[in-house]
């Protein structure tokens, strides 16, 4: 009985030795990929787009999106380069930027779109979301100090630069402001968009001429920040040529549609929701990004596609939904 009873209990505990050792290392293994590896895995995506107004000139144009970059504390200049050289490698026609270049910091208490633009550079903030694994280190019982470090936007601006000036596309790239941009410094990431030969579109349009046909790429500034003006975008957009918009937040195009002047809007915001269950709507959707998070959607008369982004806001971590960057290869109706 005594033999029969230990037997038992050895087994229980070696069983229980095995589950153990398997739930930390599968756990090490998620939270290495969540952290490390999704994040940097980028998908480049090429989607082919028919556009009933495209102009011949402008058949098989590619336009490359890349949005909501963030730049931070993981989003380093390092990492921005190597995503430019990404985007050179494939060598686009024209490059949108879909705002969110900068990234706002839980450390501020104020918004900072109500304070001097002069003074806003001069102000740090801290950096005060350590990383998932030191986190998980210190909730253990293996405490790891951080010497405290600071970051200013000034700063951030400097990295916008000596990453995004490298951009080299056929003809010419163009951005948008997102959320981010206005809850902290738009002013630099306009003039840093400037320094980089970045057009940026704040409720404007630009008509590319080729050959007598015209592309035109209209820029609605950012909604969440009221800072939209659809009513004098319309006024601007010219009677030739195909319309494509961009527009930071995608559940825009609700109101885009309703115009019948658009044939293809390019947002982002969402990040498709950095983590996605199988099965389920994202948890953790922006508004104006709820309805239409990530991919290809189809009005009317009227195409929205929502870029998942390569940046992240904090938690810096992706499950089930890599970074992205997009390529479209722009098609004339009658030839199709």
């Amino acid at each position: 009985m005594i033999k029969i009873l230990r037997f038992f209990i050895f087994g229980f505990f070696r069983w229980l030795i095995i589950v153990s050792t398997i739930f930390i290392f599968s756990s090490i293994a998620l939270v290495t990929y969540i952290y490390q590896i999704e994040p940097q895995w980028i998908q480049i995506k090429n989607l082919d787009i028919t556009l009933p107004n495209l102009e011949e000139n402008f058949e098989g144009w590619r336009i490359l999106q890349v949005s909501d970059i963030h730049i931070n504390q993981w989003m380093t200049e390092e990492r921005l380069t190597n995503i430019v050289n990404l985007i050179n490698e494939q060598q686009p026609d024209i490059i949108v930027l879909t705002g969110d270049f900068f990234s706002q910091s839980g450390s501020y208490s104020t918004r900072l779109d109500r304070l001097e633009e002069r003074i806003i550079p001069k102000i740090p903030y801290a950096e005060e979301h350590p990383s998932l694994i030191k986190r998980f280190l210190n909730k253990a019982g293996f405490p790891i100090q951080d010497t405290p470090r600071r970051r200013y936007f000034d700063d951030d601006q400097i990295t916008l630069i000596n990453s995004l000036s490298k951009l080299k596309p056929h003809y010419k790239s163009f951005a948008i402001l997102g959320n981010h941009d206005y809850a902290t410094s738009h002013k630099l990431v306009r003039e840093g968009l400037k320094d980089s030969d970045i057009i940026t579109l704040r409720n404007r349009v630009y008509t590319i001429e080729n050959n007598s046909s015209y592309l035109n790429i209209i820029g609605v500034d950012d909604v969440l920040y009221g800072k939209d003006d659809l009513d004098s975008v319309l006024t601007q957009i010219p009677d030739k040529g195909a319309n494509i918009l961009l527009v930071h937040e995608p559940d825009f195009a609700v109101l885009a549609w309703k115009t019948h002047r658009f044939q293809l809007q390019l947002s982002g915001h969402s990040h498709g929701g950095q983590i996605k269950i199988p099965f389920r709507k994202p948890p953790f959707l922006p508004p104006y990004g709820q309805q239409f998070p990530e991919g290809l959607y189809r009005f009317s008369d009227l195409l929205l596609y929502t870029n998942r982004g390569v940046g992240m806001a904090y938690p810096y971590i992706r499950f089930n939904c890599r970074p992205e960057i997009t390529i479209f290869t722009l098609h004339s109706a009658k030839d199709n």
